[in-house]
């Protein structure tokens, strides 16, 4: 019995032993065995893309939002009723006219013995007026033979003064009347008041108006306008006409979305209001484009505005001397730009613009002349991380790594996630 207990703690305890032995060999090769050399963990440049700053005279260009409207627009109306008996075929929405073309006709014909009767009156007060005339040269005589026997308070009335001035009036009144039945004769014809495009008809052949009448609604060819909210601080860079109407800021209308790529019209500011938008802080501005639906330009090709439509516009301000300009997109965190040192390493520069539009800034002081941009997204930049450009951080890679950046543009997250991966 006394043996089989011993056998039975023999074979518990081996295990514990064995293991016991293994930690103490363990800890004794650790403390006397050579120790390996620890070494910093190596530092990965990021993959990015640059362009190289540069310093010139460069004009503002504010950017805005702007709404087409005519310059001239009226709802013609009849000045005298009648029945219409003619209209022009291409009055019609979309038909065209020059200035005193034609629209329409009112029948005429009552307007024209009208100005017949009219003609009646003014012979008969022509031939009264002759008759007092010589009725008054009578008196005359007689006054002149009759010498002091009348007093000089029937002066007037011995030489019939008031019968006179009464048919030099009653003349004038009839040739009044008769200047306004060939008025009304006149307006029977309904014509273009301005050069004009067709917005709405509203009246047929056949259709009887009176005075006031809505015959159309005309819109004017030769310009129209763009009404743009300007922010204010943006005012000091954009010329307004001078007194005699010279002058204003050029200003090129785009229509992205419609037109074809690259297409724009030109236009010059003509006028700014005097007060504040309901908005708040903005200004509306107007802006004058002639020719809107290109009508009389060699250039067949060039876009038409379509009254009511939202365009984008770029008013060209003052130039700026000496700057540098940097699209807004790689203006980070509001004022601060990526830079790459000399050495390949980022940093980060905070800028003071003297203009700040929606897509580009022009700094004066705080960039130079070649210094290297960083036209990659970083998703964590640091100050001095290590930088690298496509094809090396040799000198021959940088010098293509540039000029890459400038012929293909800014680089993307994706090209940042690429050089990751590539390494």
């Amino acid at each position: 019995m006394k043996d089989k207990l011993k056998m039975i703690l023999k074979n518990r305890w081996s295990p514990l032993m064995i293991l016991f032995v293994g930690l103490v060999i363990s800890g004794v090769v650790a403390a006397t065995g050579p120790e390996a050399p620890r070494r910093q963990p190596q530092r990965q440049a990021r993959l990015v893309e640059v362009t190289t700053l540069e310093v010139a005279d460069t004009q503002v260009t504010v950017e805005a939002l702007g709404t087409v409207k005519s310059a001239l627009d009226v709802r013609l109306q009849a000045q005298v009723g009648g029945q219409v008996i003619y209209v022009s075929p291409r009055l019609i929405p979309g038909g065209r006219f020059a200035e005193g073309e034609m629209l329409l006709r009112i029948d005429a014909r009552e307007y024209e013995f009208a100005v017949r009767q009219r003609e009646s009156d003014v012979a008969r007060a022509e031939q009264a007026l002759k008759l007092e005339e010589s009725q008054q040269e009578i008196a005359r005589r007689e006054y002149e033979l009759m010498g002091d026997i009348i007093d000089d308070d029937d002066i007037e009335l011995v030489l019939r003064a008031p019968q006179l001035e009464t048919a030099r009036k009653a003349h004038i009144a009839a040739l009044a009347a008769l200047e306004q039945a060939r008025i009304d004769l006149d307006r029977t014809t309904v014509v273009a008041p301005f050069n004009a495009i067709v917005e709405d008809r509203l009246v047929d052949r056949g259709g009887i108006v009176a005075a006031n009448t809505a015959l159309a609604t005309l819109v004017g060819t030769d310009a129209c306008w763009v009404e743009v909210l300007v922010r204010v601080d943006d005012l000091v860079w954009i010329e307004t006409p001078r007194a005699d109407g010279s002058g204003g800021s050029v200003v090129r209308v785009r229509q992205d979305a419609v037109w074809d790529k690259g297409a724009w019209r030109e236009g010059r500011v003509l006028s700014r209001s005097g007060s504040l938008d309901a908005q708040g802080g903005m200004v509306r501005v107007i802006v004058e484009v002639l020719d809107p639906f290109n009508l009389r330009t060699a250039d067949a090709a060039a876009p038409a505005l379509l009254m009511g439509s939202f365009v984008d516009v770029e008013l060209l301000g003052q130039t700026v001397a000496d700057a540098v300009l940097v699209e807004r997109r790689y203006v980070r965190d509001g004022n601060s730009v990526w830079l790459m040192d000399d050495e390949d390493n980022l940093r980060i520069r905070t800028i003071k613009p003297v203009y700040a539009g929606e897509s580009q800034v022009l700094v004066v002081e705080g960039l130079e002349a070649g210094e290297r941009l960083v036209t990659t997204h970083l998703s964590a930049p640091v100050e001095g991380m290590p930088l690298r450009l496509k094809g090396g951080a040799t000198a021959e890679g940088k010098g293509a790594g540039e000029k890459g950046a400038g012929a293909g543009g800014p680089a993307s997250g994706d090209g940042e996630a690429e050089g990751e991966k590539s390494r």
